[in-house]
Formats: structure tokens, sequence, C-alpha cells
């Protein structure tokens, strides 16, 4: 919620993505991929960082995409290339429905996030609109099994009872 707070999303397209709020309060979509050389700019998967700087050769942005300093960019590149030429590739990203972040992939989408989602959401805009929602915990984990079994084992209490005890 504060600025600079950042949050690593691989879109289901196996893009990586770094999702993170300006100073301006804005929430801004950029590819975690630096432009010099295709290195990940960031790799914890939540933080606060005022600065995305890439390990490889520390080209440095900000919080809206912009290239802030090129490491020894005056020996390599003399005049043939400036900070202001390179900038992270921003992809949509807006808040919407109970406070979540939306991505889009598509540069220049032929629907509004609005038009696209309310249809699907209009039973629960009432509870959606009425208070903000807050994430409480953060939670990834990656389970290498059937999703059935997965779900089945652990959807009820029936079966943690049975594990817990078998």
């Amino acid at each position: 919620p504060g600025a600079y707070d950042y949050r690593l999303f691989t879109h289901p397209t196996g893009v990586p993505l770094i999702l993170v709020r300006g100073d301006d309060s804005t929430i801004r979509g950029f590819y975690n991929i630096c432009p010099h050389r295709g290195n990940t700019l960031l790799y914890d998967p939540a933080g606060n960082a005022k600065r995305l700087t890439c390990i490889f050769h520390a080209w440095s942005f900000d919080t809206r995409g912009n290239c802030i300093d090129i490491s020894r960019a005056e020996q390599g590149y003399q005049d043939r290339f400036c900070k202001e030429d390179a900038a992270l590739r921003e992809v949509k990203a807006q808040m919407g429905f109970g406070g979540f972040v939306w991505v889009n992939l598509d540069d220049n989408p032929k629907v509004s996030l609005e038009e696209w989602a309310a249809p699907a959401f209009e039973c629960l805009r009432k509870t959606l609109d009425a208070e903000p929602l807050d994430v409480f915990h953060y939670h990834k984990a990656i389970v290498h099994a059937n999703y059935k079994l997965w779900h089945d084992t652990n959807c009820e209490f029936y079966h943690d009872f049975m594990h817990y005890h078998n």
C-alpha cells in the first residue's frame, strides 16, 4: 500500500512482471526484464524499492519506468546512447473491483476493464465497493501434484484430521 512497494507476478502467459506503487500512489506494471541485456531486475517476491536496479550492469530505473542511471554511460556509450532512450516496458495495470490490481498485456485493449469485467462482477459489486479489502496474509505455494488430489485432500477438515492421525 505504500510508495515504492512492489510485488512480482508471473502472468498466466509466463511473462514475469513487476507491479509497483510509485511516489504518486499510482500502481504501474512493468516487465521484470532489464531493457539493456534482458536480465531479471527484481528477485524478491515483494518489497520496497525506490530504484529498480539490474544486478548485471547496474542500470537503474524509477517506479515510473524511467532509466535514471546507466553505470559508466560516458565511457561505454559516449554520446551514442543516453538514459532517456532506455525505459522499462510498461504493461497496463489498474486497481478495480475490490482493490485488486488488474493487468492487461495488450497495449491497446479494445474494451476497458470496466466493460470487460463488470458483467461478471455485477453480483459482487455491492460487497466489493462496501469497504476496501486488505491483504492480511500473502502466501504462495507451488505444489507438484494433480490439482484434484491437492484440492480433495485439503478442502475439508475430514482429510486434515485423518491425515494427521494416520
